[in-house]
């Protein structure tokens, strides 16, 4: 007996509470987010209306998504002892726990569908400056509203607080073994492993949309925004590909048409930052230039006060 619509939603809502309680939403419509690039990115940004999300195991943090699966199963590990009475929860999680095993040879998130754009609470960031565009850096402010593009390509905030990452794996995993409880009735009384399976598939679905929005609390200082994308299947033909170091990244470039109606659709960029490293008073005129000549009239341009010296 396959997941029923009702059963579906049910899953839907109890991830987007998860995501409320995860503080993913604590931002203000107006805030100005960040994203730092180098002159390429710039460019390309400006003169193509769309931003380069990045698949998620091409992200600079090879471990993107690993982590917060991690966090799901030491929580599924601590339920299975509390439950090592009751051999049909017993038998179950230990399933989940194969489910979300780790292959070497075909990790979960070099297939993942999601794709991100990041972004940094901080304007003038030294450490941004220095990771992302030495010498010739650049910090495009964006509108956090205007980044908002359907339910399954939406704005985040990261989350780096290791108590609530934990709290929230705890009820993830408890809410897991509850619907599946939920759902094992009727027909499904047959065959509870058949069930299991087609549980797990459809509630893995809506859970590992929370995995981006976790990270280590060492790069907390990033104060990080992500435009998290889940790829469609009629979207295939539009992924690009780039070699980025040993990977061959997978990037899909999105627009955010919502913002201003007219025939070419301007991004929500609210500020532009011009980075250590550039001649700044020329760099400015020329900024100004191209944002005024793609359609961006008055946008603010200004050069970072930070100092760096570059080798």
């Amino acid at each position: 007996m396959p997941i029923t619509e009702a059963e579906n939603e049910q899953y839907g809502a109890f991830v987007k509470a998860q995501a409320k309680q995860f503080g993913c939403f604590d931002f203000q419509p107006n805030d100005i987010i960040w994203h730092y690039t180098n002159q390429d990115g710039l460019l390309g940004i400006l003169q193509s209306s769309t931003i380069f999300a990045t698949q998620v195991a091409s992200l600079n943090d090879k471990n993107e998504t690993k982590y917060a699966t991690d966090l799901f199963k030491t929580a599924v590990g601590n339920l299975v002892e509390e439950h090592k009475s009751n051999n049909i929860a017993r038998d179950f999680l230990l399933k989940v726990l194969e489910y979300v095993k780790e292959d070497p040879s075909s990790p979960a998130h070099a297939i993942s569908k999601f794709f991100v754009s990041c972004f940094s609470g901080e304007e003038d960031d030294l450490s941004q400056w220095d990771r992302y565009g030495k010498p010739h850096a650049y910090a495009i402010g964006f509108f956090a509203r205007g980044l908002w593009r359907e339910p399954m390509s939406a704005l985040y905030k990261v989350v780096y607080d290791r108590k609530l990452q934990e709290k929230v794996s705890k009820e993830i995993a408890e809410g897991t073994l509850k619907f599946y409880f939920d759902g094992l009735n009727g027909e499904r009384l047959q065959q509870p492993e058949k069930w299991g399976e087609e549980f797990f598939t459809a509630w893995d679905e809506w859970v590992y949309k929370l995995a981006p929005l976790a990270k280590d609390p060492k790069w907390q200082a990033e104060k990080e925004f992500r435009l998290v994308h889940e790829l469609k299947f009629s979207e295939f033909s539009e992924v690009r590909f780039k070699q980025r170091g040993d990977i061959l990244a997978r990037y899909l470039p999105l627009a955010t048409p919502g913002w201003v109606k007219r025939r070419s659709p301007l991004l929500p960029i609210a500020k532009v930052m011009i980075g250590p490293g550039n001649n700044s008073s020329l760099t400015r005129v020329s900024v100004i230039l191209l944002l005024e000549q793609m359609g961006y009239v008055n946008v603010p341009v200004e050069v970072t006060n930070v100092s760096l010296q570059f080798m």
